[in-house]
């Protein structure tokens, strides 16, 4: 893979991550607000955890946008957390629409990680 399609796939990944989180962020807030309107503790709490996965995915962007190694795994836990979140407040629809965004982001990321030094690469090491 050339440098061109890696930086490709860190830039989609990155634009992914960054509308997961913006996506994470107003459902949180929707939520939020509907609960100042009718008092709900559920809403509330729901509104409060979607908006720190939305912090969180902001997060994930700029460590994909950085390139480290680790990213993939930080992507797979939070997409883990959110869709678990979904299940467990029983939304979900919202699964159809959080998981595949957390995958994309990882097909996307994985291909533009450089995964071993090829056989033929000079060793510069070497006297």
């Amino acid at each position: 893979m050339n440098v061109v399609e890696r930086e490709l796939g860190t830039r989609n990944a990155t634009k992914l991550m960054v509308f997961a989180g913006a996506f994470h962020i107003y459902l949180g807030y929707t939520m939020f607000q509907l609960s100042v309107i009718i008092p709900n503790a559920f809403q509330t709490t729901i509104g409060t955890i979607m908006a720190v996965l939305g912090l969180l995915t902001f997060c994930v962007s700029l460590i994909i946008w950085l390139q480290k190694s680790w990213a993939t795994k930080i992507i797979a836990v939070v997409g883990i957390a959110a869709c678990a979140i979904a299940v467990i407040f029983a939304y979900f629809y919202l699964i159809i629409i959080i998981a595949p965004i957390y995958w994309f982001a990882i097909k996307w990321i994985r291909p533009s990680q450089p995964t071993e030094i090829p056989d033929w690469a000079p060793d510069w090491n070497e006297d």
